[in-house]
C-alpha cells in the first residue's frame, strides 16, 4: 500500500491533463499512487492520460457523471493519506511532501490544504490567493461566511474518511464546499500550510465562471444547513436561537434582510457567543 492516493477526476481536458498529470509524476514525494478516473471524456483525454506509462497510475474509466466519478476515485484511493487534484491544475513539486509532513508530524490535523497561485490571462505574475492559515477553529463558523478551503491542495486522512463513509454528494457547482461542511460535521481538524502549493489555472471554460449564479444558489443552501445543524446542536440550552431564525426569515420574506443578511447576523450571534455554545464537533 502506498502512502498517498492521488484522486483526480478528468472529462474533455486534453488542452490540460497532460501538464497536470506530468506535475504530479514529478514530485519530490514518491510513494503514492495515482488514481484518474476518466468522467466520460468524448475528446482525447483519456488516450492522453493512457500515454504515461508509469506504473502509478490507475486509470478507472466512467460515463459522464463528475460526483460519481469522484466517488469511484476516493473509493479505489487505499493510502494512508487521500490528496485530491484537478485535471487543469498543476501542483507544486513539492506539494505532497509538504503536506505529508505536516499529517505525519501532527496526527490531531485531519486534512491539510494550503494557499493557491491562480494563472491564466490578465492575471499578474506571482498572484497568490491567501487564506487565514494553522490550524482553523470552529471550522464550520468560518465556513459559514465562505468556503476558505482549496480543495485540491488537500491531503485528508484516508481512514477518517472510511469510518465516516464520506462521499461527495450531489450539490450543484459546490459539491467541494458541501464536502468540508460533512468533514466539520464528522469532526475533522482543518489545517491550512501559508505558502502556495499549487497552481490554479483560470480560463473561461471553468465551473465556477460559467455557473457562477447557480453556485451562488447551491452555496445559500449549503449555509442554511450549517446553521439549522448549529442550532440544532444547541436546541437543549438554547431554544430561543430557533425562534430567532425564525424571525429572521420572516422579515426576509417582508424584503427587509436579504440571505447574506441573516447569515452575518447568525455569524455574528454565534461567534460572540462561543464560551457558550457548541460550535466545533470534537
Amino acid at each position: 500500500m502506498r502512502e498517498v492516493s492521488v484522486v483526480m477526476s478528468a472529462y474533455n481536458v486534453e488542452k490540460y491533463v497532460s501538464e497536470a498529470v506530468e506535475s504530479v509524476l514529478k514530485q519530490s514525494f514518491p510513494d503514492f499512487e495515482f488514481i484518474i478516473v476518466d468522467d466520460g471524456s468524448t475528446d482525447n483525454t483519456l488516450s492522453i492520460i493512457r500515454s504515461f506509462k508509469d506504473k502509478r497510475i490507475k486509470v478507472i474509466e466512467n460515463r459522464h457523471d463528475f460526483i460519481g466519478s469522484l466517488n469511484l476515485g476516493m473509493k479505489a484511493a487505499t493510502g494512508k493519506y487521500v490528496a485530491r487534484m484537478d485535471a487543469d491544475d498543476i501542483m507544486h513539486i513539492d506539494r505532497l511532501r509538504i503536506e505529508y509532513t505536516a499529517l505525519e508530524e501532527n496526527p490531531d490535523i485531519t486534512v491539510c490544504t494550503s494557499w493557491i497561485s491562480p494563472f491564466g490571462e490578465d492575471i499578474p505574475k506571482g498572484t497568490v490567493n491567501r487564506t487565514i492559515s494553522g490550524i482553523i477553529k470552529s471550522p464550520l463558523l468560518y465556513l459559514l461566511r465562505n468556503n476558505l478551503f482549496f480543495n485540491p491542495t488537500s491531503m485528508m486522512r484516508g481512514d477518517f474518511l472510511r469510518e465516516n463513509t464520506l462521499k461527495y454528494e450531489y450539490y450543484d457547482f459546490a459539491e467541494d464546499y458541501k464536502w468540508w461542511i460533512e468533514m466539520a460535521k464528522a469532526g475533522a481538524v482543518f489545517y491550512i500550510e501559508p505558502q502556495s502549493l499549487l497552481y490554479y489555472r483560470v480560463s473561461d471554460s471553468q465551473v465556477t465562471r460559467r455557473y457562477k449564479d447557480k453556485m451562488r444558489e447551491t452555496s445559500i443552501q449549503i449555509k442554511k444547513e450549517i446553521i439549522d445543524f448549529l442550532i440544532v446542536l444547541n436546541s437543549n440550552r438554547f431554544a430561543e436561537l430557533s425562534e430567532i431564525l425564525t424571525a429572521l426569515y420572516k422579515l426576509q420574506a417582508k424584503n427587509l434582510m436579504t440571505d447574506e443578511d441573516v447569515f452575518a447576523f447568525l455569524h455574528t450571534l454565534l461567534a460572540k457567543n462561543q464560551n457558550l455554545l457548541i460550535i466545533e464537533i470534537k
